[in-house]
């Protein structure tokens, strides 16, 4: 079976003693729009963190970012391939244009926490946003 490593980002920035959670609008296997937090493939030859840093680049445009650390890690079978996710708390400035990669995402939000938790439809990206304390 073929594995695939993937890294997400739990982008989150403060404002005004506020926790602002950055999420995307993507289209799933089905092709349905649905909120996400950002994830993509590492690379061979890649670590985690650098994986991270190239995708979230490439999907926001974002360069003002401190990666916190790996806080959760989940895995899935899809289409006869396993997927190992890390998922990392990432400290960005929300005040930075994003620029979005238009062929993978259709819009994006900053939104607190707990709209996040709501907009999220996949129980893994949820489970790694309630890391965010």
């Amino acid at each position: 079976m073929m594995v695939r490593r993937e890294v997400q980002a739990v982008i989150f920035d403060e404002v005004d003693n506020t926790k602002k959670v950055l999420i995307l609008k993507k289209t799933d296997a089905a092709r349905r729009f649905r909120w996400r937090l950002l994830k993509g493939g590492v690379n061979d030859g890649e670590t985690e963190t650098e994986g991270l840093q190239r995708e979230i680049l490439e999907e926001t445009g974002l360069r003002n970012i401190k990666i916190i650390g790996k806080v959760h890690g989940y895995e899935f079978l899809f289409k006869r391939m396993r997927h190992l996710v890390s998922s990392y708390l990432v400290k960005a400035d929300s005040k930075e244009p994003v620029k979005l990669q238009k062929s993978e995402v259709a819009g994006y939000i900053w939104t607190t926490k707990e709209e996040a938790l709501e907009l999220l439809h996949w129980s893994n990206e949820k489970d790694a946003l309630r890391y965010l304390r």
